[in-house]
């Protein structure tokens, strides 16, 4: 999708509801936006879920979704579209804030109301633009033979050895051992929602589906235990980061 660092060179969405006249008035809004902002974007808009799911959306970057249709239930529709684009920033548009609990299970990136659209709209906007970019963000680490450069996002967790060297989790359950401290890495993850959960593990946030009783269950299965010491610190950290998706 012609990504640069920092830079995103043309948004693409879609924006699906059955309220024809709501999907035009938010068109406009969006229009008026990205207008605003002078950004390059192309918008395409559906008027049900079905037509949505037969569409292409494999250059799609995001798409506004409305949870009450008739015809397929919008968290219905977004369960399809994550199995088959996962990492399509999905953002359901809801006369209803209580459906925000479901929206969990299809890693729903924010919520807005019908009835605040105009006050909402903007700065979810900017935050989809950010994640966005940050989705692309790469760190390096040195193994005992060369280079190696890692997506951010792609990173579960990482794992601190005895022998003072990191082993670098991927979500493809890729593991490769690197050079340096967990404590060196933690820095430079801290502001890219890696969380140090306990001494040897410092997880993505992004890859944490649960964490309860001490515990932190990822998004590939797998269960790290969490420092009984830190828990309160740790998940408050956790909660308040995905508060900032919402």
């Amino acid at each position: 999708m012609g990504r640069t660092r920092g830079v995103i060179a043309r948004m693409t969405v879609a924006i699906c509801d059955d309220n024809k006249e709501f999907l035009r008035l938010f068109q406009e809004r969006l229009e008026a936006y990205y207008a605003l902002k002078d950004w390059p974007h192309q918008c395409r808009s559906f008027a049900s879920g079905a037509a949505l799911l037969k569409s292409d959306l494999a250059k799609f970057d995001v798409v506004f979704l409305d949870i009450d249709m008739p015809d397929v239930n919008g968290l219905d529709v977004a369960r399809q579209l994550r199995s088959r684009y996962p990492e399509l920033v999905i953002v359901f548009v809801t006369a209803y804030i209580e459906y925000a609990v479901d929206g969990y299970s299809v890693d729903a990136f924010r919520y807005l109301l019908k009835d605040r659209l105009a006050e909402m709209l903007p700065p979810c906007l900017d935050a989809v633009e950010n994640k966005l970019i940050s989705s692309q963000e790469t760190i390096q680490a040195q193994t005992l033979t060369n280079t190696v450069t890692f997506r951010a996002r792609d990173i579960t967790y990482l794992e601190g050895t005895p022998t003072r060297h990191v082993v670098v989790h991927t979500y493809q359950k890729e593991a490769t051992e690197c050079l340096g401290k967990l404590s060196d890495y933690e820095k430079r993850l801290a502001e890219k929602g890696f969380l140090r959960i306990q001494r040897s593990y410092l997880v993505n946030a992004l890859h944490i589906e649960r964490m309860q009783s001490y515990s932190a269950t990822l998004t590939t299965g797998e269960n790290l235990p969490v420092s009984r010491t830190l828990y309160r610190q740790v998940y408050e950290s956790y909660m308040k980061w995905r508060g900032h998706r919402i």
